[in-house]
C-alpha cells in the first residue's frame, strides 16, 4: 500500500507518549538524511498497529509503503516483499530480476537491489506490521536494508508480536534494529480511552470494571466496551469474553503444545492461584506436573513461582478458559472443585462446583448454599452474594430459588452493589409463591429504595413491609419498622416516625436479646424526644447507648450513635461510628459506610474537629456516590456546606447549600434541607447579617416533613437566639431558649448547658449577663470538647464587655477567641473578632504565632491534620489526594505562616 499524507494524524493514542516520541524521532532522522529504523514488539492488542497507523498519518510528504504479514503466505518466498513493493512497479532491472528468482536467487543481490530502490525514492517510510508472519526471505531483505539506511531519507518501522523468530529462539526477528517493547497501558491511560470512546454518563463502577478486565490491553478494553456496556457495572465475578480474533491471536503460539500441557494450562487458567501440586491432582497426573508444564514455560506462556503457575500475560489465561469447549470446561471445573477445600476457600469451591454442573441439581444446590453461608464470614458479603446466586442457579424448586436469589440480592446490596441487587430481585420476584417470601423480597427492595428514593415514600414502604412480616418473623418485622422510622427521621417526619414505633414496640419481649432491646430503646427514645418530652426520652436513649456499646453490628452501632447525638455525647458518637465503619469494612458492608460516616461527621464538627470533619464528609460523599446512595450523598454535601460556613468560605457554602436544597426537595430530605439552611444562617451570622440568619432559622420552626427537622430546630437554638437578640426579636429568642434549656437540663450535658447559659447572657439585663457568660465559659471548660462554640462564647462575651466599658476583660476574651478561630480557619469570625479588637483600640497581639487565616480551606485542613501528627501518606489517604500534592501544599503553608517545620505547625495549632 502506498500513500502521501499532508494532514496531521487523526488517531489519538493514550499512554504511549514515549513511543510517539520514538516515532517522531524516526521521521526526523529520515528528514535529516540520517535514515532510521525501529521495531515495536508486544502481545496482541497492545496497540502496535495503531502506532503504525499514527506514524503513517503523521508522515507528511513522505511516500509511505505499508504491508502486513499474512500467515497463509509465510511459506511463499518473497510474497511479502512483492506486496510491499507492488505500488512502486515497474522495478529497476536488478530488483526485478532478483524478485523473479525467488528463493533460489542471490540473497545479497536481492537485498542490495532492495536497498537501492528504497533509498532512491526520496523521503520514504516503510511500515511492516505483523512482521513475525512475513515470509523469511522478505523479512531478511527488509532487515538487511533497515541496517543500512544511514545517509538516506528513508525509514523502516516494524511491528511484531515478539522480537524473536519464535519463542525460545536465540535469533532476533530483525537483527540490528532497535527494539521497543510495548508494555500494558496504565489504568490512567485506559480511563482516558474510556473518556474518548465510552458513552456519556458511564457509571464509575462500570469504568472500573472495564479497566480491571482489560489488564492494560486497549483492544480488550474497546472490545469489552462494545459488548458489555449494558452490564458493565456488574461488579461480580465473571469477566466478559475476549474478542474472537484477539483470543485466537493470543493462543496461536501455543496451539501445538502437548495435550497434557494444554490440560494443565486450562486448569491453571480456571484455578487462578491454585498450587501446582493441586493442579496435578486435578489433572490426574501420576508424575510431577512441572515436567508437563515445561513446554509451556519454554514457549513463554507461563512461569512457575513458589508452586504457583503464573501466566506471562493474564489475558492468555483468559483466552485458554474462554476457548475450551463446554464439555471440557465443565469437566475441568469439576476436577478443580474436587481438590478445593470448601472450608478455607468457599468461594472458589462454589465457583467450580456451579460451573461444573450439568444443570439444576437440588443436592448440589444445597451443598453450595451451605458453603455460601460461610463465604460471608471468610470472604465478605460480595463473595457471599456470588455464592447464593450460584446456589440459586442450581436450584430446581422455584420458591427456594427465589429465596436464594433474594439472599444474593441482600448481600449484593450490603456490599454496595445496588444495581446488581436490583437485577437479582427482578429475577426472584416472579418465582416467589408464599406471602413470607414475597415480604422478604419486598424488604430488600425497600432497603434499596431507602438509599436513593424519596424518604417519605420509603418510610411508607418499609412500614407496610414491617406490618406484613409480623406474622412470619417478629424480630425482622421490628428491625424493618425501625428502618421505617429511620426513613421518617431523614424526612423530618415525626408523625410517621411515631406510627412506626407504635406498631413496633409491642413486638418486644422481656427475654429478647440485647440487640433487640437496644433497637427498641432507641426507637422509643427518639419518638418521645421528637414530642419534646426530653426528661422522658433521656433514660431510654441512655439505655440504647449502654447496650450499643457492647454490640458488634454496624447498624446497631449507628442507631446507638443517633441516641448519643440526642444526648449530646459526641465522644460516644465518634467512638461508635468509627467502630461501625471499621466493622462494615471488615465485613464488606459498603452500603453501611456512608451512614456511619454521616453521623461521624456530626460528632466531629460539633466538637470542633473541622479538618477531620471535612475529610470524613468528602470520604462519605465519595462512598455514597460509588455505592449509588444519593440520599447520603446529599447529607454529606449538607455537612460540607456547614463546614464551609464555619470556615467562612462564602461561595462554596452557597453552592453546596443550593445543591442540597434541590436534591433534598426531590427526595423529601428534611434533615439535609435543615442542615443546609442552618449552614447558610451560620454564614450570614459570621458576616454580620443577623436579620438574614434570623429569617432563615425562623423558617425552620414551621417547616414540614421534607423541608425541616424537629431536632434541627432544637440544635439551631443557640444561633437563632443570637440572631434574634441582635435584631430585637426577643420573644422569639426566649421561646427558642426555653425549649433548648429543657433539653440541656434533661440530658445534663455541660456542652449544651454552656450554650443555654450563653443564650441567657444574650437575653439577660445588663447587670446579670456577665454571670451567665462566666457560667457558660466554666461549663465549656468542664466539657472540653467544643472549642469552636467555646470561642464563640468568648467572642460574644468580649462584645458584651466592650459595650459595658470593661476593655481589659474584653480584650482577654477576644484575643482567646481570635486564636481559636485562626486555628480552625474560621476566617469570617476572625474578621469579626479583629473588628471588635480594633473598636477597643487594640491591634494584633504582639509577636505571637502568625495567623492561619490566610490559608485556603484545603491548606487549613492539611495543616490541622499534620499538626495532629498525621504523615503525608495518611493525610493523602484521608483527603483523596497524592502524597506529592500534600508535600506541595505543606511548602505553601510553611511559607505563608513563616515557619520551617512540622514541630512549629504543631505548636501553632495546639
Amino acid at each position: 500500500m502506498i500513500g502521501r499524507n499532508t494532514g496531521p494524524g487523526a488517531i489519538r493514542l493514550r499512554g504511549r507518549d514515549t513511543e510517539l516520541r520514538d516515532l517522531a524521532g524516526v521521521l526526523d532522522g529520515a528528514r535529516a538524511r540520517l535514515g532510521a529504523s525501529l521495531l515495536f514488539t508486544g502481545g496482541p492488542g497492545r496497540g502496535k498497529s495503531a502506532l503504525l497507523a499514527h506514524l503513517r498519518a503523521d508522515a507528511g510528504d513522505f511516500t509511505v509503503l505499508h504491508c502486513g504479514g499474512v500467515a497463509d503466505e509465510a511459506d511463499l518466498p518473497l510474497a511479502g516483499l512483492e506486496r510491499l513493493l507492488r505500488p512502486l512497479a515497474p522495478h529497476p532491472a536488478p530488483l526485478a530480476e532478483a524478485l523473479s528468482r525467488g528463493r533460489d536467487g542471490d540473497r545479497l543481490a536481492l537485498s542490495t537491489a532492495l536497498l537501492d530502490r528504497l533509498t532512491a525514492q526520496g523521503r520514504l517510510l516503510v511500515c511492516v506490521d505483523d512482521a513475525e508472519r512475513l515470509d523469511g526471505p522478505s523479512l531478511d531483505a527488509l532487515a538487511f536494508a533497515a541496517r543500512r539506511l544511514s545517509g538516506s531519507a528513508a525509514a523502516i518501522v516494524f511491528a511484531a508480536r515478539d522480537g524473536r523468530v519464535k519463542p525460545g529462539s536465540a535469533h532476533d526477528l530483525v537483527p540490528g534494529v532497535p527494539e521497543r517493547r510495548l508494555h500494558p497501558l496504565s489504568e490512567r491511560a485506559l480511563h482516558d480511552i474510556l473518556t474518548d470512546r465510552a458513552p456519556a454518563g458511564l457509571p464509575a463502577p462500570a469504568r472500573a470494571a472495564l479497566v480491571r478486565a482489560a489488564h492494560g490491553n486497549p483492544a480488550v478494553l474497546l472490545g469489552h466496551l462494545e459488548s458489555r456496556v449494558p452490564d458493565a457495572d456488574d461488579p461480580f465475578p465473571g469477566e466478559p469474553r475476549l474478542p474472537t480474533r484477539l483470543r485466537a491471536d493470543l493462543l496461536s503460539p501455543y496451539r501445538d503444545l502437548p495435550g497434557r500441557t494444554l490440560s494443565l494450562l486450562l486448569l491453571a487458567a480456571l484455578g487462578g492461584d491454585v498450587p501446582l501440586h493441586l493442579l496435578a491432582r486435578a489433572a490426574g497426573a501420576a508424575g510431577p506436573a512441572a515436567a508437563d508444564l515445561e513446554p509451556a514455560e519454554e514457549a513463554g506462556a507461563v512461569r512457575v513461582e513458589d508452586d504457583l503457575v503464573v501466566f506471562a500475560d493474564p489475558l492468555v489465561g483468559r483466552a485458554f478458559a474462554q476457548d475450551a469447549p463446554a464439555v471440557v470446561l465443565r469437566a475441568a471445573h469439576r476436577a478443580l472443585a474436587d481438590v478445593t477445600d470448601r472450608g478455607t476457600d468457599p468461594v472458589r469451591f462454589v465457583r467450580h462446583t456451579a460451573a461444573g454442573a450439568e444443570g439444576p441439581d437440588a443436592a448440589l444446590a444445597d451443598s453450595v448454599e451451605a458453603v455460601a453461608r460461610s463465604a460471608k464470614r471468610v470472604a465478605g458479603r460480595n463473595e457471599a452474594s456470588f455464592a447464593h446466586e450460584r446456589a440459586a442457579l442450581l436450584t430446581p424448586d422455584p420458591d427456594v430459588r427465589a429465596c436464594r436469589l433474594n439472599s444474593a440480592a441482600y448481600e449484593a446490596y450490603m456490599a454496595g452493589h445496588s444495581e446488581h441487587a436490583a437485577r437479582l430481585l427482578s429475577r426472584a420476584r416472579p418465582l416467589a409463591v408464599t406471602d413470607r417470601r414475597r415480604a422478604l423480597i419486598d424488604l430488600v427492595d425497600a432497603q434499596l429504595a431507602m438509599r436513593s428514593s424519596n424518604a417519605i415514600d420509603v418510610a411508607e414502604l418499609l412500614y407496610g413491609v414491617g406490618r406484613d412480616l409480623i406474622p412470619h418473623d417478629r424480630t425482622l418485622a421490628l428491625r424493618t419498622l425501625v428502618r421505617s422510622a429511620d426513613a421518617a427521621s431523614l424526612a423530618g417526619d415525626p408523625v410517621r416516625h411515631a406510627r412506626a414505633a407504635e406498631l413496633a414496640l409491642p413486638l418486644v419481649r422481656p427475654d429478647d436479646s440485647d440487640r433487640v432491646r437496644m433497637a427498641a430503646s432507641f426507637l422509643e427514645g427518639c419518638t418521645i424526644s421528637f414530642r419534646g418530652d426530653y426528661p422522658g426520652s433521656t433514660p431510654l436513649l441512655r439505655e440504647a447507648v449502654r447496650l450499643a456499646d457492647a454490640v458488634d453490628r454496624p447498624s446497631e452501632l449507628i442507631w446507638g450513635s443517633v441516641a448519643g447525638l440526642r444526648l449530646s455525647d459526641s465522644l460516644f458518637v465518634r467512638r461508635a461510628n468509627t467502630r461501625a465503619v471499621e466493622l462494615a469494612r471488615q465485613g464488606g458492608e459498603r452500603a453501611t459506610v456512608p451512614a456511619a460516616l454521616g453521623f461521624l461527621v456530626f460528632s466531629e464538627f460539633w466538637s470542633g474537629r473541622f479538618p477531620s470533619a471535612a475529610g470524613t464528609a468528602l470520604h462519605g460523599l465519595r462512598a455514597s456516590r460509588e455505592s449509588g446512595q444519593t440520599i447520603w450523598a446529599t447529607q454529606h454535601l449538607a455537612s460540607l456546606a456547614m463546614i464551609a460556613a464555619v470556615q467562612g468560605d462564602v461561595d462554596t457554602c452557597r453552592i453546596r447549600a443550593r445543591a442540597v436544597a434541590s436534591q433534598a426537595g426531590e427526595n423529601s430530605l428534611g434533615l439535609a434541607a435543615a442542615l443546609a439552611s442552618w449552614a447558610l444562617a451560620v454564614l450570614e451570622l459570621s458576616r454580620g447579617n443577623a436579620a438574614e440568619a434570623f429569617f432563615r432559622l425562623r423558617s425552620l420552626v414551621h417547616a414540614g416533613p421534607g423541608q425541616g427537622h424537629p431536632t434541627m430546630r432544637l440544635l439551631t437554638a443557640p444561633h437563632f437566639v443570637e440572631a434574634a437578640t441582635r435584631i430585637g426579636e426577643l420573644a422569639w429568642a426566649r421561646t427558642s431558649l426555653a425549649g433548648y434549656r429543657r433539653w440541656a437540663d434533661a440530658i445534663d450535658s455541660p456542652g449544651a448547658q454552656a450554650l443555654a447559659e450563653r443564650c441567657a447572657g444574650l437575653l439577660a439585663p445588663q447587670d446579670e449577663a456577665a454571670d451567665h457568660f462566666e457560667s457558660a465559659l466554666a461549663l465549656h471548660r468542664a466539657c472540653g470538647d467544643d472549642d469552636v462554640e467555646h470561642a464563640r462564647t468568648q467572642l460574644l462575651f468580649g462584645v458584651y464587655l466592650r459595650r459595658a466599658r470593661l476593655p481589659g476583660r474584653a480584650r482577654e476574651h477576644l484575643h482567646n477567641a481570635q486564636e481559636s478561630f485562626e486555628r480552625f480557619g474560621a476566617r469570617l469570625w476572625v474578621r469579626q473578632t479583629r473588628a471588635e479588637l480594633r473598636a477597643l483600640g487594640t491591634g494584633e497581639r504582639g509577636p505571637e504565632s502568625p495567623s492561619t487565616g490566610e490559608l485556603t480551606a484545603q491548606q487549613q485542613q492539611i495543616a490541622r491534620l499534620v499538626a495532629e501528627g498525621a504523615t503525608n501518606r495518611e493525610v493523602a489517604a484521608h483527603m483523596f489526594i497524592s502524597p506529592r500534592t500534600v508535600e506541595h501544599h505543606l511548602r505553601g503553608i510553611f511559607r505563608k505562616l513563616g515557619i520551617r517545620s512540622r514541630v512549629d505547625l504543631a505548636r501553632l495549632f495546639n
